[in-house]
């Protein structure tokens, strides 16, 4: 049964043609619908389409019966004429095929009897120019076996050739026949005797062994009795095999010859046909021997060898041996003998010379290289430049070995460098008389008579006066009182002074300090000095001049002085704190321009977050520079005699710092390369081989080159050695010492092509110097971050001091940051100058103070409890000040290196003083470190709202009073 059909799919188009209808109606039939009545309809309908069919047929042959005829009558003769042709074909087909009669079998017959009869004359004829041709190569064959057992081997090489030729020429038929096969295999196996024959003789002939070499002119051929030349032994040898000797000839003539003798010493013997090579002592040996050793024996080989070989095999033979040759005798000649000082360079230029030559003679005109290809030549014209590069690698990598050694920082030494100072010296010299100096040093006194003096290593004066102010250990101006028990010692434990009235001279008239031609300024009055227009009645007290100097290179003039003053009374008001305000006076009378004396500026470390200091002297690292002398002043215990001027001695003041022995080391490197290359230049041994006139001065940018090398390596190579503390110092004083040198090594540079290093080694010197300054300045600015940090992580900002935690947390911050200082300066003090050592020490010291003043007094409120402990945690870092002082019987000099010291000292009172104390402290201009918001917010901070606290406010708030 068929497969039902899906409805959904496309069904079959519907049959045009009646049979088609009936089968698919048949089609469509199922077992249950065919019956026998439908059956006889399908019938039915089939005889009615035939029947219809035959009357459409019928119709259309009557609707043109003529046509029809027409059409019917013309298919009847083509049948008739097609029996025809057939009966006639059939005829001729029999006469052509038959076996009997037949054209074809008859023909078939005849061609093949006469196909026979030609492939027996072919088959005559092949053999007949077989045998011929066989006969013609037996006689040959035999011709060359008897040559070769006679040993008349030039003869046999061309007899083989005759065979060869007939062996090629042979026919077609022959070739692979038995007989031929059986023929070429003798012919082949005499061929090869003959040419082993020839190789023997050869072999006999051309003896090269490691120490002699010998070259027979002939030899008699084995087992026979033929003497064979040279030269027909190897014009009769096989390409091939020639080919092979000359390659094996070459290559024991380059190793045991060619090297051998450019290599190691020899002496060369030659006998007869035999050249020996014995090896030679080394102590006496002359590198040009060696050159001459090998144009012998290459003069040796071409007279005895190289002559003797065919025309078409000896130029490309000779000139294969140019190469090997040319480069031995750069290599092992030139190259490797290059000399590592200039000492040995004349020498070498007479080897040079002779390499030359030797290329000339020997190269050129017996192995017959091109004239326009001469290494050896274009080597030497530029000898120059290879000694040069030559030195150039061998002293950098000394350098860098040098460079890379490990730090031994035992192996050091100490440096001096002059200071440079802005001095100003008085016309007249002075006489003056003792002095009684107190704790400070800070009393004023009446000199006696003008005394000259330098600058101090501050380069600070105080104005002459007439009388001295008392001072309490505060800086604040005491009431007098002749109870000496009322005395009580100050926080900063100074001796008091006491007032002293102007000393008259010898004829009753006081003495005032003369100056270069201007009149003594006089002091202010107000706490900073800065009225430049008050008259001046006080003399310079003898203990700041010593202050200023904390070196102890100025020694104070001795003036008479009198009694230590009243100590401060308990019950006296507070005052103004005059010894305070005279340290700040220092720091800031540098900048007023109608001082006698002004003072140089500081020396400030490369780092834009250091602050700056008070004016002092700063290290020249130029120690072949002309500096000013300082003076030397007698101490406060001498006295002058007959009031006439002292003894003065002047010495340009100097400091030292540390520096690694291995500069020195560098530095002669540099020294020694430098020295090098103007011995280069100016001895003009190079003129004759090189054209250009810059010889030396590869050598000179060397030495540019080492300095270099030491810029980029070390920190790289020692960066853990940089993070400590010391590490950048040493690195900075290394850079600052190099930096000296190539200074004055630039200057001490003379000559015609010096131009181009001078100005190279002014590059290095700057950036010497200011990588010197630059890991100076980071070393500082990464310990100002430390300590920094340490305060902001432990102190928080000072708040709730009052809780003891907090307080603790505090002080344990602040002590971190004491000891963290304390071990800065330890680490410091031996590596630094002076001047640098102190101002490194004083910008870490400003950086805790600043922080503690920034956070301090950003306190919103400071109750009682919290306002004394933090007083108290403030004093802690007053223990800083002693690393400002060198002699404990001098004052101490933190107030020239730590800017924020005098505020920071103020700041520790003023957490414990009451209003009637700031109050007067500012209306006396004490407080004018301070912004008048700061101490504003400071008074809000410490004391209740009262009326007292605002108008002090508003008295604040109106500014800070004018000087008077």
């Amino acid at each position: 049964m068929a497969f039902p059909v899906p409805s959904h799919l496309p069904q079959r188009a519907t049959p045009q043609d009646v049979t088609s209808k009936v089968l698919s109606t048949m089609d469509e039939a199922t077992n249950k619908s065919l019956t026998a009545s439908l059956a006889k309809s399908w019938l039915e309908e089939l005889d009615a389409t035939i029947q219809s069919t035959k009357e459409r047929i019928r119709d259309r042959i009557h609707a043109d019966l003529p046509q029809f005829e027409r059409q019917l009558q013309t298919s009847i003769s083509v049948q008739t004429r097609l029996r025809t042709l057939s009966t006639e074909v059939d005829s001729l087909n029999h006469s052509l095929h038959d076996s009997e009669s037949g054209l074809v079998p008859s023909l078939v017959k005849a061609l093949t009897a006469h196909s026979t009869l030609a492939q027996k004359a072919t088959n005559a004829r092949i053999k007949h120019e077989a045998l011929s041709h066989l006969s013609h190569c037996r006689k040959a064959f035999s011709s060359l076996d008897t040559l070769v057992h006679n040993g008349d081997l030039p003869e046999a090489v061309k007899s083989c050739a005759r065979v060869e030729q007939l062996l090629k020429d042979a026919p077609r038929a022959l070739v692979q026949s038995e007989v031929y096969l059986d023929f070429k295999r003798k012919f082949n196996a005499t061929k090869a005797r003959a040419e082993e024959q020839l190789s023997d003789a050869y072999s006999r002939c051309v003896l090269v062994s490691p120490h002699e070499l010998t070259i027979a002119q002939s030899v008699q051929v084995r087992q026979s009795e033929r003497t064979l030349s040279l030269s027909e032994i190897l014009s009769s040898s096989s390409p091939a095999s020639l080919d092979n000797h000359l390659n094996t000839l070459r290559r024991d003539i380059t190793i045991h010859y060619i090297d051998i003798i450019l290599t190691q010493p020899m002496s060369v013997v030659e006998n007869g046909f035999k050249l020996t090579c014995f090896p030679s002592p080394p102590n006496e040996e002359i590198i040009g021997s060696r050159i001459d050793n090998l144009s012998q024996t290459l003069q040796f080989l071409y007279v005895h060898l190289f002559a003797h070989l065919p025309e078409t095999k000896r130029t490309a033979f000779l000139q294969s041996l140019c190469k090997p040759v040319v480069s031995s005798v750069l290599n092992n000649i030139l190259i490797s003998n290059l000399p590592s000082s200039f000492a040995r360079l004349p020498s070498f230029l007479k080897l040079v010379t002779d390499t030359v030559a030797f290329e000339k003679t020997c190269v050129i005109g017996l192995l017959g290289n091109d004239s326009a290809d001469c290494p050896i030549k274009d080597w030497a014209d530029g000898v120059g430049g290879h000694y040069e590069r030559q030195r150039r690698v061998h002293i950098l990598e000394n350098s860098r070995t040098k460079i890379l050694e490990p730090d031994n920082f035992s192996n050091s030494f100490y440096t001096e460098v002059e200071v440079v100072q802005a001095t100003s010296e008085p016309e007249v010299v002075p006489v003056q008389e003792e002095v009684v100096e107190d704790a400070w040093v800070l009393d004023e006194d009446n000199s006696s008579a003008s005394v000259k003096v330098n600058d101090d290593g501050w380069g600070f004066e105080e104005d002459a006066g007439s009388a001295k102010k008392s001072e309490d250990g505060w800086g604040f101006d005491d009431e007098a009182d002749g109870d000496s028990s009322d005395k009580i010692d100050d926080g900063w434990g100074f001796d008091d002074t006491a007032e002293e009235s102007a000393e008259p001279t010898a004829d009753g008239s006081s003495t005032k300090l003369e100056t270069n031609g201007h009149e003594p300024e006089p002091e202010s009055d107000d706490a900073w000095g800065l009225d430049d227009e008050a008259t001046a009645d006080e003399a310079p007290p003898e203990g700041e001049a010593n202050w200023d100097d904390p070196w102890g290179e100025r020694i104070s003039v001795p003036v008479d002085s009198a009694g230590p003053p009243p100590a401060l009374s308990v019950k006296s008001p507070p005052k103004v704190a005059t010894r305070l305000e005279k340290l700040a006076n220092k720091g800031k009378k540098s900048l007023n321009e109608n001082s006698p004396m002004n003072s140089p500026s500081i020396a400030t470390p490369f780092s834009p977050n250091v602050s700056s200091s008070p004016a002092i002297s700063s290290p020249s690292f130029n120690t072949k520079a002309a500096l000013p002398s300082h003076t030397s002043i007698p101490s406060a215990a001498s006295k002058l005699p007959d009031k006439r001027p002292p003894d003065l001695s002047f010495s340009p003041p100097k400091e030292t710092f540390l520096v690694s022995s291995r500069m020195k080391d560098i530095v002669a490197l540099v020294q020694e390369t430098l020295r090098e290359g103007r011995e280069l230049s100016d001895s003009r041994l190079l003129s004759t081989l090189e054209s250009s006139s810059s010889s030396g001065t590869t050598l000179y940018q060397t030495a540019a080159s080492i300095l270099d090398l030491y810029r980029a390596l070390y920190p790289v190579v020692f960066s853990g050695i940089l993070q400590s503390i010391e590490g950048p110092i040493r690195f900075s004083n290394n850079c600052l010492y190099l930096g000296t040198e190539i200074e004055t090594i630039g200057k001490d540079l003379h000559g015609s092509n010096v131009e181009a290093i001078k100005g190279r080694l002014g590059e290095c010197e700057k950036a010497f110097k200011l990588l010197g300054e630059s890991w100076y300045g980071d070393a500082i600015e990464k310990q100002r971050q430390l300590v920094d940090n340490i305060l902001t992580e432990g102190t928080q900002g000072f708040v709730s001091t009052g809780d003891q935690d907090r307080y603790d947390g505090c002080e344990n911050a602040m002590n971190q940051v004491l000891q963290e200082i304390r071990r800065i300066s330890q680490k410091w003090k031996d590596l630094l100058t002076k001047s640098k050592y102190y101002t490194a020490l004083g910008s870490v010291t400003d950086a805790v103070l600043c922080r503690v003043l920034q956070d301090v007094l950003a306190l919103g409120d400071i109750p009682e409890l919290e306002s004394h402990r933090l007083s108290e945690l403030c004093r802690i870092l007053l223990a800083l000040e002693g690393l400002f002082n060198e002699d404990p019987e001098k004052p101490s000099f933190v107030v020239a290196y730590v800017p924020s010291w005098l505020k920071f000292s103020y700041l520790s009172e003023l957490l414990e003083a009451s209003l009637a104390d700031i109050t007067y402290l500012f209306e006396e201009g004490a407080l004018v470190d301070f912004e008048v918001e700061e101490l504003a917010r400071l008074v809000r901070a410490l004391f209740a709202d009262t009326a007292l606290r605002a108008n002090t406010i508003n008295k604040i708030l109106s500014g800070h009073p004018s000087p008077s």
